[in-house]
């Protein structure tokens, strides 16, 4: 099988000739946009030899109004997809897939709304939403609209996939309740947008203590979750998506500090215990950005 073949067939649940690997990080200042963003994702692709490509997305949603109070939230409107941080993903996308010459598929990130929100508001979401759920919910509603539309440009700037980064779930930040009320609409807005556009769209659960039943009915075709903290294991997150899962190893620790042969024993061990249907090898989130990119060669490697 060749890359694409593979990832194609670890989707369906199929049999592969070895389970796919991937694993990303976020690249050096210096090298988070543009044409030196491109060439980043490129070299990397090479040295690591990874399955399939993540492209991140160092271009931060900026709303139309300063969000300094919760009332603020009530006057977000959805930015537009001609805004620049959105053009600068679209362009990076392109060349980036170009780039690959078809030999493999490309997902591209995209943080959900509540991510949104925070970067407009310097971290305030949780904080204003306690204090008036509504006017919050109302300005992430808007900027799930917006990211929507980017999703679907997303895909047809050359994206096989979304990855899309859903935040906001851990035990401790809200009720169930309000989770259901107020930030779960939101991604399913984004995630809706999706249906029936892209190959690889792949939920990123992100944090530890989440509570990822509310996130079972998420459409998408495979999640990746901290598997090895405190959350359900693969096979349990298997057994609540019922899609194929991306994991198994922690973003810290061993894949960082190796060595490989005992990088390589971790990697076996998860394909062992899982089985080498509906997974793909990675990790629980993004990997250090100064990690040894040797490491992650030899965790895809291992696979073989």
């Amino acid at each position: 099988m060749n890359k694409i073949e593979r990832v194609r067939a670890a989707l369906a649940g199929a049999e592969v000739d070895r389970v796919p690997a991937s694993f990303w990080f976020h690249f050096p200042s210096g090298h988070k946009q543009g044409i030196a963003a491109v060439k980043a994702h490129k070299a990397f692709y090479h040295a690591s030899g990874v399955d399939f490509l993540k492209i991140m997305n160092e271009h931060p949603y900026k709303a139309n109004v300063d969000i300094k109070t919760p009332a603020d939230w009530r006057a977000v409107r959805p930015a537009p997809l001609s805004a620049p941080f959105y053009q600068e993903q679209l362009d990076e996308i392109s060349r980036i897939v170009d780039g690959l010459d078809g030999d493999c598929l490309a997902i591209t990130t995209i943080f959900g709304p509540f991510s949104g929100g925070n970067n407009a508001s310097e971290n305030k979401v949780t904080e204003h939403l306690k204090a008036d759920p509504a006017a919050v919910s109302q300005g992430l509603g808007a900027i799930a609209e917006s990211l929507a539309q980017f999703a679907v440009a997303c895909i047809e700037a050359g994206a096989a996939g979304i990855y899309y980064s859903a935040q906001g779930g851990e035990e401790e930040r809200f009720t169930a309740d309000e989770f259901a009320a107020y930030i779960k609409p939101h991604d399913l807005t984004v995630l809706k947008a999706l249906e029936g556009h892209g190959e690889f769209n792949l939920l990123h659960v992100c944090g530890d203590h989440i509570r990822l039943p509310l996130y079972a009915d998420y459409p998408t075709h495979a999640v990746n979750w901290a598997a090895t903290k405190h959350n359900l294991n693969l096979k349990q997150g298997y057994s609540l998506f019922k899609r194929t899962v991306v994991g198994g190893l922690g973003d810290r620790g061993l894949i960082v500090n190796g060595p490989h042969a005992e990088i390589q024993a971790a990697v076996r061990q998860v394909i062992s215990d899982f089985g080498s249907r509906a997974l793909m090898i990675g990790a629980d989130c993004t990997v250090p950005t100064d990690i040894d990119v040797s490491n992650i060669r030899a965790a895809v490697e291992a696979t073989a």
